[in-house]
């Protein structure tokens, strides 16, 4: 994760809103290969490709997060 974190960062475009409210801000990023996956109840897997990093603006510690498209605004 420290890689995708990294190239997120690098690369990745802003996906927060503009709000002033928001204590976070957001950096999402396609990968070319998967970044992991979402295991299913059946056994096959779902693959990610999307990785968002989440940053809270007060402290700078961050996470990120796997998912399968970029979220929704709100």
């Amino acid at each position: 994760m420290e890689r995708v974190a990294s190239e997120i960062l690098n690369r990745g475009e802003r996906t927060g809103a503009e709000d002033i409210a928001d204590k976070y801000e957001r950096y999402g990023l396609f990968f070319a290969q998967p970044i992991g996956y979402i295991l299913k109840s059946d056994g096959t897997q779902i693959p990610l490709y999307y990785g968002e990093i989440k940053i809270k603006k007060t402290t700078g510690k961050y996470h990120v997060i796997p998912r399968t498209r970029p979220r929704t605004t709100r």
